[in-house]
This record gives C-alpha cells, sequence and structure tokens, in this order.
C-alpha cells in the first residue's frame, strides 16, 4: 500500500475515534463501585498477581509491563511466562486482528496490509492435531478469506462452520464466505462457491466486526463507523443470504455476541464505553420484514472504544463481560437479570492500566504502534458458572484469571511472547508489522485521544514509519483446550499451543 492511503486510513480512523472521544462520558450511567481514579488499585478491580513457579521467565515491572529498558536493551526479545509455558507453535508470516480454532484446528486471517507482499495468502488452517509440532495444512483463498477477515473470522461450534467477511481497511464489506470445517477440520470446504470455483456471491453490506448465532442460522456483520448492523441467513450455508440490513442505534458499534436463543444481541460502541441490549428476536424467528428493537444500556465514564461482550451465568444469574480496546478501562461484568436496567457489579484490570501509571503507558508503547496494554478479546473456559477467564492483550500478552469469585479475582498464569523486533518485512501477514496500524500512532491517538489530550494534526507524519515490534499484539481470543492446555494467535508469533504448569489448570 502507498504510503499516502496508509495515511489516509490512519486519518480516517483517529478521526472517528477523536469524533467519539470528544462525545466524552456525558449521559453516561456508570453504576461500579470501583470506577474512582482516587481508590488504591485492589478497589480499582486490579487483579492479584500471580504466583510464579518453577520454570517461570516472570516480568520484570508493573503487572502486565513490558517496561521501556526491557525494550531497549532487548530483554523483550525473550518473552514473559507465569505457569504457562509454549508447547508448539506455527508462525508464519503473522495473523490478523481475530482468529478462530476448532477442533485439532486453528485459523489464522492474514493482514490486508501485507496482501500483495505475502509469499502464503489468504487464511491460514494450522493443524494442531500434534499440538508440539503444529503445521500449515492449506490456505482458504476464495475471496472474504484472501483480503483480510479482520474481525470477522469466527466459527459456529454447534454446527461446524467457518465464516468471515471481507473487511480489508478497517471498514469495508462484500464477500461472505462460509466453510465446512466439521467433517475435516484441517481441509476446509467452501460451501458457496460458485459452481466448481473459490468465487463466492457478495452477500454483505459494511462490515468491521462478525459472530454467529449460536444455533448457526444467523451470521451477523456489525459496522464501524456507520453503526450498520447486517444479518445473513445461513439455514442453508450453501446459498446464504441477507435477511436484515438496518443501523443498530449507534454511531459507532463495535463487537457483539447474542444470547442462546438468539433473541437478544448484547453490541458494544466506542464512546462512551458501553453496551447496549438489542431484541433480535424479530430476525430469529424470521418474520417477513424484521425489526429490532432497543432494551437496554449501560455505560462507564472511564475507558473506551468497548470491544466484544461474552454471556455468562454467575451465581445462577445472568451476566455479560465486555472488554474495552481502548483508555485502560479494563475488563467489566455486568449483571443482566433486569436487562432494561443493567448494572456493572465488578470489574478488571492489570496494574498497568491504572491511572496513576498513565505516563508510563505512553513511553513504554510509543513506536509500537496504535496500541498499548488493553485487553482486546477473551474468552471463558464454560458460560455457565466459569471459573476461568482468560484475555488476549495488546503488549501484555495472553493472560488468565481465576473469577470464581468476582469481586476477588486472581491471576494464576500469563505468556507474553518474544517481541519480534527487526521482522517487519518477513511478517508481512501480521496486521501489527505490516497493516494500516502501525508505526507511531500510538503517539498520535493512544496517548493523546484516550488519554485526554487534544490530537496534534502535525503529527500525523508519524503515522508513516513501521512498528518497533518490541511487544508483539495478542489481540485474538485464547481458547481453552481440555483443563491443561491453552491455544491461540497473536499477531507476530502466529499460533501458539500453550501449557498450563505448576497445578495451575483451566478449570
Amino acid at each position: 500500500m502507498h504510503r499516502a492511503s496508509r495515511l489516509t486510513a490512519a486519518v480516517v480512523i483517529v478521526s472517528g475515534v477523536a469524533a467519539a472521544a470528544a462525545l466524552g462520558p456525558s449521559g453516561a450511567t456508570a453504576r461500579s463501585g470501583h470506577a474512582s481514579e482516587d481508590l488504591p488499585p485492589a478497589a480499582q478491580g486490579v487483579a492479584q498477581r500471580a504466583q510464579c513457579g518453577p520454570g517461570s521467565r516472570p516480568e520484570t515491572g508493573l503487572q502486565g509491563q513490558v517496561p521501556l529498558r526491557d525494550r531497549r536493551e532487548g530483554r523483550s526479545r525473550s518473552g514473559y511466562w507465569c505457569n504457562l509455558e509454549l508447547e508448539g507453535q506455527y508462525q508464519g508470516e503473522g495473523a490478523t486482528w481475530v482468529n478462530a480454532s476448532y477442533g485439532d484446528c486453528a485459523y489464522m486471517g492474514t493482514s490486508f496490509g501485507g496482501l500483495l507482499t505475502k509469499k502464503s495468502p489468504g487464511t491460514q488452517v494450522v493443524d494442531v492435531s500434534q499440538p508440539d509440532a503444529p503445521r500449515l495444512s492449506t490456505n482458504l483463498t476464495s475471496p472474504a478469506m484472501l483480503t483480510d477477515t479482520w474481525e470477522t473470522l469466527k466459527v459456529n461450534e454447534r454446527r461446524g462452520l467457518l465464516a468471515g467477511v471481507s473487511v480489508g481497511p478497517v471498514v469495508s464489506g462484500l464477500f461472505f464466505d462460509v466453510y465446512d470445517v466439521a467433517q475435516d477440520c484441517s481441509a476446509p470446504r467452501l460451501l458457496n462457491g460458485l459452481g466448481r470455483t473459490r468465487l463466492t456471491l457478495p452477500a454483505n453490506v459494511l462490515g468491521h466486526e462478525g459472530s454467529w448465532a449460536p444455533d448457526g442460522r444467523t451470521y451477523y456483520a456489525s459496522g464501524l463507523l456507520a453503526g450498520t448492523l447486517t444479518a445473513i441467513d445461513t439455514s442453508d450455508p450453501r446459498r446464504p443470504r441477507i435477511i436484515y440490513v438496518g443501523v443498530a442505534g449507534l454511531p459507532a458499534n463495535h463487537g457483539f455476541s447474542l444470547s442462546d436463543d438468539g433473541n437478544r444481541m448484547y453490541i458494544t460502541r466506542l464512546a462512551p464505553a458501553g453496551v447496549e441490549i438489542i431484541d433480535t428476536s424479530s430476525i430469529q424467528r424470521r418474520d417477513p420484514t424484521p425489526v429490532i428493537r432497543h432494551v437496554g444500556s449501560v455505560s462507564w465514564p472511564d475507558g473506551l472504544a468497548t470491544q466484544h461482550t461474552i454471556p455468562m451465568t454467575k451465581d445462577g444469574e445472568p451476566y455479560l463481560v465486555a472488554v474495552d480496546e481502548w483508555g485502560s478501562g479494563g475488563i467489566h461484568f455486568i449483571d443482566i437479570s433486569d436487562e432494561r436496567n443493567p448494572v456493572v457489579t465488578d470489574r478488571l484490570r492489570l496494574e498497568i492500566n491504572t491511572p496513576e501509571h498513565v505516563h508510563t503507558r505512553r513511553a513504554d508503547t510509543t513506536g509500537n504502534g496504535l496500541f498499548g496494554y488493553d485487553a482486546h478479546y477473551c474468552t471463558l473456559n464454560r458460560q455457565q458458572e466459569p471459573s476461568r477467564l482468560a484475555c488476549g492483550f495488546f503488549n501484555s500478552g495472553i493472560r488468565v484469571f481465576d473469577i470464581s469469585d468476582l469481586s476477588a479475582i486472581k491471576e494464576i498464569a500469563y505468556f507474553n511472547p518474544p517481541a519480534q523486533v527487526g521482522q517487519n518485512r518477513r511478517l508481512q501477514g501480521s496486521e501489527h508489522a505490516a497493516g494500516l496500524l502501525t508505526g507511531k500512532l500510538s503517539g498520535l491517538v493512544l496517548s493523546d485521544v484516550t488519554n485526554g489530550s487534544l490530537i496534534d494534526p502535525l503529527r500525523l507524519a508519524e503515522a508513516l514509519a513501521p512498528a518497533n515490534l518490541t511487544a508483539d499484539w495478542c489481540s485474538s481470543p485464547p481458547r481453552f483446550v481440555g483443563t491443561d492446555r491453552l491455544w491461540v494467535t497473536c499477531q507476530d508469533n502466529g499460533f501458539l499451543a500453550l501449557r498450563f504448569t505448576n497445578g495451575v489448570s483451566g478449570e
């Protein structure tokens, strides 16, 4: 991509986020008792530190931090781990934002920014039948899988379907591809190709995020800046068709999840940070002219760009897990037993995310791209009465928490993979290394907008510098595999098969 195009894309993204941030927390209904910046870290939801056993290589600074000294002296190139070790890896050329796994396989979407320079195009299918030696099985090169699925590459477990939208540079959307992975996960079979070709018909409007209804009959795509929502009927995955296009009532929505019956969508927004509950029952039951209806919402004044949600049942009550992508807002736990009036009951952050460390965050991460130390995607070990939460963090790696008691969350393990300094050209599949949102945009956006300062337009030129890769971006959701393993994809290090140690488990 030309440098001018890259700068244009950066300006669009920055402008959208800045506009959202300018709205501020006005009208927000912050209900958490843990929101005050004047409270000590424990009262701000900071997890108790993990107790690292033998064989660990612990962090050298704050919880979740890759200190500037470690970055400059090369310590971060060795990585950090605690009660969680590397079993096997397939790095390839890196990966994009959100990737999926199913059975003994992992699926790695690759960067739009490296589209013309990658040696291995499209979505990489990794065979993990031998976790200590993952290997590339095949490439998916149908239109959506070829051009960067961004945050739409998702598996429906019940039907064994893999799907993605051709998102490309941030907010586009055209093709929608569906694969059968139930028969042989290492050799996905394209279901909606035209004849014997790998070409698929356009079947989407705008996309940035995507996800399945749990029954696998509907795939939804949400637009970032336009607030659009598209529902695609996949009852017959060979002939997907759009059944709803509209606006979710938000100026800028983001990721989402759905209730088990498909009748509620829990969709996030950029600013103020928070979650909207939407009635999608009309789409779920296939009304001739479906409509969606706002049910309830909750927001909070700290944090920005809430990324996604996960429904769960805790102590017999329905809850949501909501993750903020920016602003060090952390992870919120929301009681939705009264869905018209959701309530934030608890939160989770790392030490590096607390307000007193804002200048440290800025110093550490400037030059390593758009994102700092925030979480992106999380996973529960189960949705009914979960005991573990695993999250992928930008710069902070993979973090695993004991959430048996939401009011006293403990970190039990982490793995922050080796920094890939100087490997930008080799990692053309990594959005971090080769994509649009690289360089010193962290100094422009993260250090300015998300920390409450104004943007200096003269610094836009910094967006052209490549990211220094002094820490990886582990932006994809981890997956619990049995009670002793965790599988995940990080952008620079690719697919990682991790194993718990020292008596720690995923149960």
